[in-house]
Parts: structure tokens; C-alpha cells; sequence
């Protein structure tokens, strides 16, 4: 079950005990109404939340947006049956049911969406504080963690195509060609997406938003097209601000009389060549598995005298070298690859179940990784070896783990 799913069951045992003052809900209904600690003004917090369905004046379908509003006043806030409220506005007990369910969804949606906006936190420097410092923490996890765009566009639309249609919008996916690797931190480019949907499908009461992506020479091009709505506030939009400026990217808004576009330029991700010179195929096996989902793209080489003509032929960022290989003696090709015009600067990783770090470093090694080898010692020594040279990291996935 979904957290959104979860909130709602949590919403739902709160309206039924709105009235009850010994309730005391769980505590992410406390986080959404905005309160800091479990207190008896969750009921008049929820009671606003309600009163705020209730649409202004000349907002889009009103009658609909009055609909639900009346049916969670009657049925919680007034404490009514549903044989009562089903009288009064005279619709069968199915039917009220129905709407009823429709009612508590709206509400949940509504305080699921404030929660997420910066205008929910009493500072707003505050705010902007605790994101930076949140974007900052996942960062320092793996600087060249990437995202796929493609793939996180397809979490995003199986995480809210339930929540949208039950208020009538449809969200749909265009061309997604795969391995459109961005330069964009996953959690963040999902947060982002998350956003822009969900502003747009609180000013719609049915249509379409869909979402597609294409490859660019500079920029990934992600696109959402769909039935008009004014989004150009969402330029401004402090959370949307801040992780493009994270991501280095871009977003332009277009709003026709019957369609609204909005195009994100996002900055692509090439790969990291690791050239592994290590005869142990099983190693490199779970080398292949630590890099999946960054920049790193491990190249394999098992014999180590093919490792001059292997590092013309490749071209790699850095090289992960074992100095205990059959076919020839590691540390004679550690002095080869620093004597080499491709090697003197280049980011070499010793690796190996020998414990002779000062002798790597003293022939030139960058960095030292002692066997057996987990993901994040992996990571962050490849992270330390290029943070040097000029390949941008920036920004970062998901933290490491062993």
C-alpha cells in the first residue's frame, strides 16, 4: 500500500472520530494539518481543511466542488447519518456513498498537496533551508548517481493515476525512449514531477496531462501537454525553483485556448568509463551491479598485458587495477600506466586483498581500495578519484549502500 493510500485510511479513521475529543489520530495527520505535536486542535484543524473544499467563486465545475464540500459538513462536521444526509440532498444511500468516498479523496488530496508546498511552513526561509539542506544529504550519498528519465516518468504515472481519477483526470505517457540518463538526482526529478501534476490536476476538473521525453544534443526534453490550465506560476514556484536550480535545468510554459504545454530541460548524464583490469569475472560481476543507476559504465579487462592497447582503444575516466593478476605483475602495471602519455593524469584505483597502501601511492596510485569490496566503498572511492579532474558529478541518486 502507497503512503497516499495509507494517509487516506488514516484521514478516514479521523473523520469518523472528528467529534470524539479522547481521538487522538496518527501522527502523519498531525504533519499534514500542519501541527507540531498531537493535540486536541487536530478536529478544528480538520474542520478547516473541509470549510477550504468548499470552491470560491468562479471557480471551475462549482457545483461539484459544493457537492463534496456539503456531503463531508453534513456527514462529519454536523455528524449526520447517511440515511439523513442522503435525504437532504436527495440522492439514493449508493449514491451517497459514492460521493462520500469522492469527498474524503478530495480532501485527502487537498491536504497532501498543501503539505508539499512551501506556503505550508510558517518561515519560508525556513523552508528553503531544510530543502537545500535535505538535497545537500542525498548528494553526499553518490555524486554520480544519475536518473533515467523515461523510467522515473513511468513511477510518477503509477503513483498518481489512481489518486487523479477519482477527480477525473487522465494521465498518460507519449514516447519514452529508454536510457535517456539525466543529470538530476531520482528523488528530487520525482518530487519535481510529482508538483507540476498534481498543481495541474487541482485546476481541472476532468481532462487529459501527458507525459513524454526526447533526447537533445544539450538538454533531455521531458514534456507535459494536456487540457488548459494557468500554469505560469509554476515558474516561480519556490520547490520548483530549487530542485531545477539543483538539477542545472529548465522549464518553459505554454498556454493555448484549449491546451497547456510545459517543457523541462534537464541536463543529460554520458557515462563514466571504469576500465576494471582484474582477472576475477565474479568481481566484476558485483562491480556491474554496485554502478547500476549511476554514471559509472564498467569496462572489463581480465588480462593485463592487453592494458596499454586496452587503454587507447577506450579511453576510460579511471581505472580499478588488481595487482595480484596471473598474466602479468600489477604494481610493473601501475609504473607503465603513469610512464604512459593516456596515464599520468588519469585516476587509478589499486584494488587488491594485499595491504601494501603506501606502495601504491608512492608509484602513483590516486587511491587505494583494500578486498573484499562493498558498494559504497566502491562508490565514494570512485567519487574521491574524479573529484579531481574536470567530470561534473552533480548532482546525485539515491545513498549508498553496502
Amino acid at each position: 500500500m502507497s503512503g497516499y493510500e495509507t494517509f487516506v485510511e488514516l484521514l478516514q479513521t479521523a473523520l469518523n472520530h472528528l467529534n470524539d475529543p479522547a481521538f487522538r489520530p496518527g501522527p502523519e495527520l498531525y504533519q499534514r494539518l500542519g501541527l507540531s505535536a498531537p493535540t486536541s486542535d487536530w478536529a478544528e484543524s480538520l474542520r478547516q481543511a473541509i470549510h477550504r473544499l468548499q470552491p470560491a467563486p468562479g471557480a471551475p465545475a462549482p457545483e461539484r466542488g459544493k457537492r463534496l464540500h456539503q456531503v463531508l459538513f453534513l456527514r462529519y462536521i454536523h455528524n449526520e447519518t447517511q440515511e439523513n444526509v442522503a435525504e437532504k440532498l436527495h440522492i439514493t444511500a449508493r449514491h451517497l456513498r459514492r460521493e462520500q468516498n469522492d469527498a474524503v479523496q478530495a480532501l485527502a488530496r487537498l491536504l497532501w498537496e498543501e503539505a508539499l508546498r512551501p506556503e505550508s511552513s510558517a518561515n519560508p526561509d525556513e523552508w528553503s533551508t531544510q530543502l537545500r539542506e535535505e538535497l545537500t544529504a542525498l548528494q553526499r550519498g553518490a555524486p554520480s548517481a544519475t536518473a533515467d528519465a523515461s523510467q522515473m516518468i513511468q513511477r510518477v504515472v503509477e503513483l498518481l493515476t489512481p489518486v487523479l481519477a477519482k477527480s477525473g483526470v487522465t494521465l498518460g505517457v507519449g514516447e519514452l525512449p529508454p536510457g535517456l540518463a539525466v543529470a538530476a538526482q531520482a528523488t528530487g526529478l520525482r518530487q519535481l514531477l510529482v508538483r507540476i501534476v498534481t498543481e495541474w490536476a487541482r485546476h481541472l476538473t476532468t481532462g487529459v496531462i501527458e507525459i513524454s521525453a526526447a533526447p537533445g544534443n544539450e538538454r533531455v526534453r521531458i514534456r507535459l501537454a494536456g487540457s488548459h490550465a494557468p500554469l505560469q506560476h509554476l515558474a516561480g514556484d519556490p520547490l520548483v525553483q530549487e530542485l531545477l536550480d539543483e538539477f542545472g535545468g529548465s522549464i518553459a510554459i505554454q498556454a493555448g485556448a484549449d491546451q497547456t504545454t510545459l517543457d523541462l530541460g534537464l541536463l543529460p548524464a554520458p557515462p563514466i568509463r571504469v576500465l576494471v583490469v582484474d582477472d576475477n569475472e565474479d568481481l566484476i560481476h558485483f562491480y556491474r551491479r554496485y554502478v547500476a543507476n549511476t554514471r559509472y559504465q564498467i569496462i572489463a579487462l581480465t588480462d593485463g598485458e592487453l592494458l596499454l592497447e586496452t587503454l587507447e582503444e577506450v579511453r576510460p575516466d579511471v581505472v580499478v587495477l588488481d595487482v595480484m593478476l596471473p598474466s602479468a605483475d600489477g604494481w610493473e602495471l601501475l609504473t607503465h600506466l603513469r610512464q604512459h602519455p593516456l596515464g599520468r593524469t588519469l585516476p587509478i584505483l589499486v584494488c587488491s586483498v594485499i595491504q601494501e597502501e603506501e606502495l601504491a601511492h608512492a608509484l602513483g596510485a590516486t587511491g587505494y581500495i583494500r578486498k573484499p569490496v562493498g558498494r559504497s566503498t566502491l562508490l565514494q572511492a570512485l567519487n574521491a578519484a574524479l573529484a579531481t579532474t574536470g567530470i561534473n558529478l552533480r548532482p546525485v541518486g539515491p545513498e549508498s549502500e553496502e
